[in-house]
């Protein structure tokens, strides 16, 4: 989901959440904001949320009751912080925290309810759907001589009442985004790579690595570790990527090879070098199935400045926005005329529409021209294509029929992937018929892109044409896919 993209990291957010504090004089000079962990998804929302913690044992000894809530921040958006001190309509008091002495210390206090002989670790303060603030503690146990430790469960400590529950992998609770510990997961794909043909492999034979970055990444509700996979010695190339689940650390091994999140980094940085901006770390998007690098570009100060996308299989491919909006425009723009192939995902539908142009505006941005239209008074559909689909664009006007096809994502405007004015006709140059040939080769009807076409017309009346036996046979295969 485009509108959940984390354009905010951990400094930001620590930097964003500070000004707010600020904004308190009375509660600032008293209390400071703790440790952001890993964001969290709260209703639907990705956020970083951090308690207040006391400034030193004096202020605690005077705030013994508690501190008075929390700070959280949309990690998709930079203008939204809160300073939140009541749940529910009731005050918070953080009793149970980092900073606190004597058997209100966090530590202290869990192992004193039950959990002496527990191998704690990841102590994440996390929230609930309903904006109640927990501590989530992963417990383990080695499972080797050389200490190899592995998960088995969390404790979730409420951090006002002090009451303490242990919950296995299984039975966690579902709000509870993260159980296995980053640290854990980083050793056990290294052992992976490292051994995959034993421990005695002097040649190093098909060993491989991690690449330096580690993120955490969400999709349709469940939260992953993403990580690249390289040979080792190799700098900038991946032989894939792993994600591991962050609950039951299943994993996904995808084999496909293209750039490190670091040369990506270094290649959108490369873009605006000339401003002197830095990457945060690469997170991984499927845009339009094409599996992409997304950074955000910050300055000293640390402000986000703009947003980057680099294609993962091909990092030479690099675009820069303004907007998330911006930089998938240039993104695709970029992509279209690359030359490159670019492999969709399975889920990807192509369109073709013939109709009349009702309306059409051009729009110049950062020196590329969009073309916006509707097609048949249809003021559903908002078409969109750069001037380079076509050189038919700048001269087609209102009342023109055309033929266009497209990619629906329902996320907005739709992109076009070929556009043609069926009443213009002007002898086409050589490079239009290489773009065109460009464009219906590599993006619609070649088997490396998993387009399959929807042409709602010609399948209405095929299906018309069926007998109530075949399509209850085509209803029960659908059934069974499900």
């Amino acid at each position: 989901d485009y509108s959940q993209i984390p354009v905010v990291d951990i400094d930001l957010a620590t930097r964003l959440a500070d000004k707010k504090l600020g904004e308190d004089p009375g509660l600032g000079s008293q209390m400071e904001i703790g440790t952001f962990t890993n964001k969290q998804e709260v209703n639907g929302k990705l956020v970083y949320v951090a308690p207040l913690e006391h400034r030193s044992p004096l202020k605690w000894w005077s705030n013994r009751q508690g501190t008075t809530g929390y700070l959280i921040v949309s990690a998709t958006n930079p203008n939204d912080v809160k300073l939140v001190k009541k749940v529910n309509e009731k005050d918070i008091h953080l009793k149970y925290i980092n900073s606190a002495y004597f058997g209100s210390d966090l530590t202290r206090h869990i192992r004193n309810s039950g959990f002496r002989t527990q191998g704690l670790t990841e102590f994440s303060f996390e929230l609930d759907d309903e904006g109640n603030p927990y501590w989530v503690v992963t417990t383990y146990k080695n499972t080797t001589i050389w200490d190899t430790p592995e998960a088995t469960g969390v404790v979730v400590c409420n951090p006002q009442d002090g009451n303490c529950e242990w919950f296995s992998v299984e039975d966690a609770p579902e709000w509870i985004d993260i159980i296995q510990p980053e640290d854990f997961i980083e050793d056990q794909i290294n052992n992976w790579g490292k051994y995959v043909h034993g421990w005695w492999n002097p040649s190093n034979k098909d060993v491989m690595q991690m690449t330096p970055n580690i993120v955490t990444i969400y999709n349709n509700g469940e939260c992953y570790y993403y990580t690249g996979i390289s040979s080792v010695g190799s700098d900038q190339g991946t032989t894939g990527y792993i994600v591991v689940n962050t609950r039951n650390k299943k994993v996904i091994w995808y084999k496909y090879s293209g750039a490190t999140e670091e040369a990506a980094m270094r290649s959108a940085e490369g873009v605006v070098q000339d401003m002197g901006y830095f990457s945060t770390k690469a997170i991984p998007l499927n845009v339009n199935g094409i599996p992409t690098y997304f950074m955000t570009l910050k300055d000293t100060e640390g402000l986000v400045k703009s947003y980057a996308l680099v294609n993962i299989k091909d990092y030479s491919i690099a675009s820069v926005g303004n907007t998330i909006a911006e930089v998938m425009k240039n993104y695709k723009n970029a992509m279209t005329n690359s030359g490159n192939k670019v492999v969709f995902a399975d889920e990807a539908y192509g369109y073709t529409l013939e109709g009349k142009i009702t309306r059409i505006s051009s729009n110049v941005e950062n020196g590329n021209t969009y073309y916006y239209f509707i097609i048949n008074n249809d003021n559903t559909k908002l078409f969109m294509a750069s001037y380079g689909i076509s050189d038919e664009l700048p001269i087609t006007r209102e009342g023109d029929n055309v033929k266009v096809s497209y990619l629906d994502a329902s996320n907005g405007s739709i992109d076009i992937l070929t556009f043609d004015n069926t009443g213009f006709t002007q002898k086409v140059s050589e490079d239009q018929k290489e773009r065109d040939e460009l464009l219906d080769n590599n993006l619609l009807n070649s088997s490396d892109n998993k387009i399959t076409p929807v042409n709602p017309e010609e399948d209405k009346e095929y299906l018309d044409n069926l007998t109530d036996e075949e399509r209850a046979k085509i209803i029960k295969n659908i059934k069974n896919n499900e």
